[in-house]
């Protein structure tokens, strides 16, 4: 487990600092060739990992409900969103509304069970959905 807490830490400071270069990337050149620059190194990087370790579970890839096909998708809105808004907003609030977005739509995906296993929204998750909000609210406000 704590490799797991670890690599979530990982991806956090990862995400801060993308933000960041892509809030920098979006000034200079736009949303589209600074979603460009983040896609085309990341396919870049992932090939060049698939080749060295021998990625062989491509054939599993059929199995895969529909939806799981437009994560790709989804991250070129996520993606540019975090471009717009840091370069406009500040890297603090512009991770703060991205990131409390996420969290409170992750609660509602997972209170109705729309893509697995359900986990109802009860008393402190609902306190802590409303302090996400209020958290969000005082670190933006524009």
């Amino acid at each position: 487990m704590i490799w797991v807490i670890v690599a979530a830490m990982l991806g956090g400071l990862a995400g801060a600092l993308q933000s960041q270069f892509l809030g920098v990337m979006e000034e200079r050149v736009g949303t589209l060739a600074s979603t460009f620059v983040t896609y085309a190194g990341g396919g870049l990087a992932i090939t060049a990992l698939m080749l060295v370790f021998q990625g062989n579970r491509m054939s599993e890839l059929r199995e895969l409900p529909w939806w799981a096909y437009t994560a790709g998708l989804l991250g070129l809105v996520v993606v540019a969103a975090l471009g717009m808004s840091v370069s406009r907003l500040g890297l603090g609030a512009g991770l703060t509304l991205v990131t409390g977005a996420i969290l409170v739509l992750g609660a509602i995906i997972e209170h109705f069970g729309w893509f697995g296993d359900a986990r109802s929204i009860d008393g402190p998750r609902l306190l802590g959905i409303a302090m996400v909000v209020f958290g969000t609210w005082l670190v933006v406000r524009i």
